[in-house]
């Protein structure tokens, strides 16, 4: 294919160089960051307007295993500081599906009692409302918050 020529790109040749652009971009994206699938889709999507070539090659990415939504959430629960439920929401907002959440969260420890405690010592000196606030906006609830509390005597 010869750009320099002063002629227009035929559809196939322009379908090639969007696929060609927009591996690329997927590749670069993925060298930087984890994505999971839905977000590699928008992100291609906003980059390149053919998004049945843009689907395309996100399922090739995919079939060659640099996307793997399992793995995704897999990471996203080991570091994350959140609750299960938050950690749920977040990872549907990624588009991750709720069979792949469930199996992510049954193959990975996740002890929300210990994520408590362990939080609870960040905000130790903070005054007791303070620090069930914080928790709350982690996503843990009112009850394991308080039961945790009188466990421990924070």
């Amino acid at each position: 294919m010869d750009l320099n020529r002063k002629e227009e790109l035929s559809r196939e040749e322009y379908s090639r160089v969007i696929y060609l652009a927009s591996l690329a971009k997927a590749l670069f994206l993925l060298s930087r960051r984890d994505y999971s699938q839905k977000e590699m889709l928008q992100k291609l999507k906003m980059k390149f307007r053919e998004y049945v070539i843009v689907e395309e090659v996100v399922e090739k990415i995919v079939a060659r295993g640099f996307i793997n939504d399992l793995d995704y959430a897999r990471v996203m629960i080991e570091r994350s500081h959140e609750s299960k439920r938050k950690l749920e929401y977040q990872m549907s907002m990624k588009g991750i599906s709720r069979e792949v959440i469930s199996e992510a969260f049954g193959e990975t420890e996740h002890d929300e009692r210990e994520e408590i405690r362990k939080q609870l010592k960040k905000v130790a000196k903070r005054e007791k409302d303070k620090q069930i606030a914080y928790l709350m906006r982690k996503g843990f609830k009112y009850e394991d918050i308080r039961e945790v509390m009188r466990e421990s005597d924070y």
